[in-house]
């Protein structure tokens, strides 16, 4: 009888540790998200929502399917307050995934799973020539005193950025090209990137991310 029991005790763990394995945990954490507000997690091509989850304490949880290895476009998370709420990119390929957002810095960060924290070192530097560029094209458009050679210095650091961020753009996907994050970062360069350049990293894409739909648009 004993057995039996420890059988069945061994079998119910198994079923139980076997659905855990298929899920992709999110745990979160917000600012700015009154108790009681919800918090959704969509498509990332549309408004099609996976889960949403009460947030209390500042605290929410999400529980999902894990996504494929192929289907490596993000999921998106969004905060339902606010008239532009700021979203955030996860795969959902890993286990267990930490969110973290700071309404009053205006950030967030994905960490805790191989994916989403390789994605978010690859975006470190890019992100950075992004607020750099965002900053000095403001500062033109609204410093009425600056003198046309201050405008013409400003322009072509912001053409020097452009082409920097260009570079490390090629480079992240040519680090990752083998893995999801560098799908997904050629996808998104898919129509910015030069016919030739994307063709001869399109072709050592693995035939996983090659064949996928969200190519359609650009595969010869």
């Amino acid at each position: 009888m004993k057995t039996k029991n420890l059988c069945g005790i061994l079998m119910l763990f198994s079923f139980l540790v076997s659905c855990t394995e298929q899920q992709c945990i999110i745990h979160g954490i917000t600012t700015g998200v009154k108790d009681g507000d919800y918090m959704y997690i969509t498509e990332y091509l549309d408004n099609t929502y996976f889960d949403s989850a009460v947030v209390m304490n500042g605290k929410f949880t999400f529980k999902l399917p894990k996504a494929s290895e192929e289907d490596f476009l993000p999921k998106v998370i969004v905060p339902a307050v606010g008239n532009e709420p700021s979203v955030a990119m996860v795969f959902t390929q890993d286990f267990e995934v930490k969110y973290i957002r700071d309404s009053n810095k205006d950030i967030f960060d994905i960490y805790g799973s191989p994916y989403n924290d390789l994605f978010r070192i690859e975006g470190f530097k890019i992100d950075s020539i992004s607020h750099v560029l965002g900053h000095l094209d403001n500062l033109c458009l609204k410093d009425s005193t600056l003198t046309q050679e201050q405008k013409d210095s400003i322009t072509l650091k912001m053409n020097e950025l452009i082409k920097e961020d260009s570079i490390l753009n090629i480079q992240s996907i040519e680090r990752n090209i083998d893995n999801l994050v560098g799908a997904y970062l050629l996808y998104i360069n898919r129509h910015s990137l030069n016919k030739e350049t994307f063709q001869k990293l399109f072709e050592r894409l693995p035939k996983k991310f090659a064949s996928s739909k969200h190519f359609d648009d650009v595969r010869k």
